[in-house]
């Protein structure tokens, strides 16, 4: 027997967001949609026998946390919305589970896709095209988190991408985040989560709160990395929106690197993946590989260069990784596939 927990929210919008996943598991997947009237919502998951399961009070933001499912498998699922015996909503797609340990999987990465939805649709495009289970916005999603039409483009744009587990974290322009926890299904208080993807454990850290060493962030920080070396991670891998090291012109942030940057470098993090200074940035330094990925849509930025700088570029571009069990393959392109930048991160023995 397949379990699922329903997640009622009342929500008053005049929009319809499509399909989107979050929070994957190695037995599930939170799946959600919108409608613009409140209807009942009615999911069916096709894993040999048909199931379906549906919510009796009326509601506009449909949200379902499947669970009891394989692990490393993929499911054709079809949901559908009704409003006084009519359907006024209808779709479906393919939900893919987290992979057992030691499984080979890619995941793509972009940032700052803001208002330019023109530019965003052309990345999400070439993203769609590598066929990844999981994808990961680095922030800025949008350019303001309170306004209702900016969120309705965003999801309109990431339909293409809605068979792909989708996280993110929260830039300066969501710093209030009352949209966005609304809208994402993330982990934990979903301002900044952990989750495990295989043998990769994944880190999301939300640099708009505090991170001192007296703050509840930095606290759950080391927490969640002092448990995960139970799990023998195969590779450890953060994302925020602000970097530590820039040469763009907003430049490094200081208390990131007075924080943050040692506790990396304590518990062997091998890759951290940043925006907000609009552009491809790669910086190697003490053991730790770090990304700015931040060419999703917003005004590009002029770069300049230092001694730590291994490799920049003055485009709009998402990141491709393939990991392989032994070692983690970065790649930028642009949205038409052209490679600006390819790295490779040894498994650390």
């Amino acid at each position: 027997m397949k379990k699922y927990t329903i997640l009622i929210f009342l929500l008053v919008i005049s929009q319809l967001f499509s399909l989107y996943l979050n929070d994957v598991s190695g037995d599930g997947v939170t799946i959600n949609w919108f409608t613009e009237e409140p209807s009942d919502s009615f999911l069916i998951v096709y894993d040999g026998s048909n199931e379906s399961i549906y919510s009796e009070q009326e509601v506009t933001l449909h949200r379902f946390k499947v669970s009891g499912l394989q692990p490393g498998m993929s499911y054709a699922y079809t949901v559908k919305s009704e409003k006084d015996g009519k359907v006024i909503f209808r779709n479906g797609g393919i939900l893919t589970t987290a992979p057992l340990k030691r499984t080979p999987f890619s995941f793509a990465v972009y940032g700052d896709s803001r208002s330019n939805h023109s530019v965003h649709l052309e990345i999400a495009h070439g993203i769609a095209r590598e066929n990844v289970p999981l994808v990961i916005h680095t922030g800025d999603l949008v350019s303001s988190d309170d306004t209702l039409d900016e969120w309705t483009s965003f999801f309109n744009v990431i339909d293409i991408l809605s068979d792909s587990v989708f996280y993110s974290t929260i830039g300066n322009h969501e710093a209030s985040a009352e949209n966005y926890t609304k809208f994402f299904a993330f982990p934990g208080n979903k301002r900044y989560y952990s989750f495990w993807y295989g043998d990769v454990f994944f880190i999301c850290l939300n640099t708009n709160e505090a991170f001192d060493k007296y703050s509840l962030q930095y606290i759950w920080l080391l927490t969640e990395l002092e448990e995960a070396k139970e799990g023998d991670p195969a590779f450890i891998i953060v994302y925020f929106h602000h970097p530590p090291y820039s040469f763009g012109p907003h430049g490094d942030h200081l208390y990131i690197q007075q924080y943050l940057v040692p506790v990396f470098e304590d518990y062997k993090v091998d890759l951290v993946l940043n925006g907000h200074d609009h552009g491809y940035q790669r910086v190697e330094k003490n053991g730790v590989t770090y990304v700015i990925s931040a060419g999703g849509g917003a005004p590009l930025y002029d770069i300049g260069s230092g001694k730590d700088l291994i490799a920049s570029a003055n485009a709009y571009h998402y990141m491709l990784f393939n990991y392989t069990v032994d070692g983690l393959f970065g790649y930028a392109k642009t949205a038409k596939g052209l490679i600006l930048d390819s790295f490779y991160i040894q498994r650390r023995d």
